[in-house]
């Protein structure tokens, strides 16, 4: 799962001292509070997003232990997860699609595109979509996962479609789609491991054939 960037929730830098955490705090509060905005999915969720970075940057136990993961998840070249809002999310989906559809299938590495599918749709963001109990928002998601796990082998389709049980059990529809993907995977790899004994055996009769005339 993709660590948050709670300095960026906040809208302030890494170093900030504690009263600048409050006094950030305070501010976006006050600016994203429901009382203020009036029922909003997406501010509603943005209010809960600054609590949560708050309540990590306040406390020095958990800050130092969030630095670590912070540290720890560059370190390794990982880009922190600074799209936190539902809408922010979908068009990152969006963009992912095109680019994915984009790609040349014949040269791209499935082992690495499986990762990117999968640190795409990580938890954490499909948590934030399913917050919103928005079906056709779900719906759209679970739809652009299916469309880019196409372009994955069985064993990635077969991960991801676990990975999105939690999802598929309330869109049956799109069950049904990430069914057909999977039998159509299974095909596919029947077809492949089939080649192998039918190309042997034709090179045998191919052989056979040139030793008859031979004769």
């Amino acid at each position: 799962m993709p660590v948050k960037d709670y300095y960026a929730t906040l809208r302030i830098p890494q170093g900030a001292d504690a009263p600048s955490i409050k006094k950030a705090f305070r501010t976006l509060a006050m600016e994203y509070h429901p009382d203020k905005r009036g029922e909003n999915a997406e501010n509603d969720h943005y209010f809960r997003e600054i609590k949560e970075a708050y309540g990590v940057l306040s406390d020095p136990q958990l800050r130092e232990e969030y630095l670590y993961q912070r540290w720890l998840e560059k370190s390794m070249g990982h880009q922190l997860d600074t799209f936190v809002q539902p809408a922010q999310i979908l068009q990152l989906f969006i963009k992912a699609e095109q680019y994915i559809a984009s790609a040349d299938g014949f040269r791209t590495d499935k082992m690495i595109l499986f990762n990117h599918v999968f640190k795409l749709f990580s938890l954490a963001r499909l948590e934030a979509i399913l917050s919103e109990n928005n079906p056709a928002m779900e719906a759209t998601t679970v739809n652009m996962a299916i469309r880019m796990s196409a372009h994955l082998n069985l064993e990635g389709c077969l991960f991801m479609a676990d990975h999105f049980k939690k999802m598929l059990e309330k869109h049956p529809h799109e069950a049904k789609d990430w069914e057909k993907l999977l039998r159509k995977k299974k095909q596919d790899q029947r077809i492949e491991q089939l080649k192998v004994p039918l190309v042997l055996a034709l090179t045998l009769l191919i052989c056979f054939l040139i030793f008859l005339l031979g004769k």
